[in-house]
């Protein structure tokens, strides 16, 4: 049985009641109750401001991982690749957002990728398995992450918007999808607002180290 806090739409969403306009605060948990990193809140508002798209974005290597883990980058962003580990890799994508290939290399690619269309991009690393990351394409200027606590903010919501987004890398309905939820659900009497996010734990991946090792 459903109580008033608790709404099922592929997430469960808890609201927690306060006297405030506008949610300021938006703390994301998984099912056990632990703070969940890295879910991007997208308000599907186009851009009104011009974003330089001369300084690419970084999404760099280090310690046989992506990092950032999840990469925001609005719609016709440059993004570099450096590789900040000892080791080479071999970074590419076979996302229908992005399909590219950055050869086994060190140190820095030559040239950052464009990325021209919305949609998720998922990263890999021929040499090492186990390295995954991801970038948020959008169109949008509203688009958000959480940090490492699970908390977003956003000082006001927008007017005209009617829905937002969710997503997460690991969210139980997979990669590519987003689910979108009433706007109205942001622009409660809350001061703080908990959305409780099913996920599932990713599959392990084999990493071939030694491989890695001699990739120099």
């Amino acid at each position: 049985m459903l109580d008033k806090k608790t709404i099922l739409v592929g997430f469960i969403l808890l609201i927690s009641l306060g006297n405030v306009a506008h949610a300021t605060t938006i703390n994301v948990i998984n099912q056990d109750g632990q703070p969940l990193a890295d879910v991007v809140l997208e308000i599907p508002l186009h851009h009104s401001e011009k974003n330089d798209f001369t300084t690419p974005l970084i999404m760099d290597q280090i310690d046989k991982s992506f990092a950032p883990n999840v990469l925001i980058a609005p719609k016709n962003s440059l993004v570099s690749f450096p590789n900040s580990d000892d080791i080479r890799h071999h970074v590419y994508s076979f996302s229908a957002a992005k399909t590219f290939e950055l050869k086994l290399y060190a140190a820095r690619p030559k040239n950052p990728i464009k990325f021209e269309q919305e949609g998720i991009v998922v990263l890999g690393c021929n040499i090492h398995d186990s390295m995954v990351g991801y970038i948020y394409v959008h169109d949008n200027t509203y688009t958000v992450k959480s940090n490492v606590t699970g908390k977003i903010e956003i000082d006001e919501i927008p007017a005209l918007a009617k829905s937002f987004y969710l997503w997460h890398p690991n969210a139980k309905k997979g990669v590519e999808h987003r689910e979108m939820l009433p706007i109205a659900l942001l622009k409660a009497n809350n001061k703080e607002i908990t959305l409780t996010l099913n996920t599932k734990t990713p599959v392990p991946r084999n990493t071939f180290g030694e491989l890695g090792k001699h990739a120099h």
